[in-house]
């Protein structure tokens, strides 16, 4: 169960199911809001970018204004946020609180997702590690069961702890394609080495 109600979902890198699961949680849970502050590799006529799914999952139309209001930085180009075009971190943060503010006030859930990985970097000299510590808000973090997931996720746990975030979970994405059939599943090593609750994705979803 979750014990709050304003998360900042992270991923130990991109394309590990951050979006999928805000997604399956809008769904879920009653009156829930999602925002993803910053996307790249967007396309205004793709129907299944990740802001275009997060509001089909809120119940809302697709357009311009409701884009503005989840995603304020779209880019074009599928690369480092920081690559992609002018962000403003200052902006992007208040942007955030001000989101978090709304959901406190409304007594609403809020998932807000990151791009790529928690060091990806969102401006030269920032990265959404640093947006987390300002933010000051507990983390769903994102993992996944292919090679090399083990030792991703425990470098991206040191590096949240190192900066004093709560991980409240890690839910483990167990659906995306293996690089190398695993002979066990990494749940039980990550939480070993952790001590934080560890969950199949599928399974964190039937009582989130």
């Amino acid at each position: 169960m979750l014990k709050q109600k304003i998360y900042l979902v992270l991923g130990i890198g991109t394309d590990v199911g951050k979006t999928f699961l805000v997604e399956k949680l809008c769904r879920i849970l009653p009156s829930a809001m999602a925002i993803k502050p910053i996307v790249s590799g967007f396309r205004d006529d793709d129907k299944n970018s990740d802001p275009a799914k997060i509001l089909i999952a809120l119940g809302q139309r697709i357009s311009q204004k409701n884009l503005d209001l989840i995603s304020p930085w779209r880019f074009e180009k599928a690369v480092s946020p920081h690559l992609a075009g002018k962000i403003n971190f200052l902006a992007v943060k208040k942007f955030c609180l001000k989101k978090i503010f709304e959901a406190k006030s409304q007594n609403q859930f809020l998932f807000i997702e990151a791009a790529g990985g928690v060091m990806t970097p969102i401006i030269k000299k920032k990265t959404f590690l640093d947006l987390a510590a300002e933010l000051k808000i507990p983390v769903l973090l994102v993992s996944a069961n292919y090679l090399g997931a083990i030792s991703h996720t425990l470098c991206a746990i040191e590096a949240l702890k190192s900066r004093k975030i709560l991980v409240e979970k890690i839910i483990i994405n167990e659906d995306l394609p293996l690089v190398k059939k695993a002979s066990q599943k990494s749940s039980a090593a990550i939480k070993n080495f952790t001590k934080i609750e560890t969950i199949p994705l599928q399974k964190f979803l039937k009582k989130p």
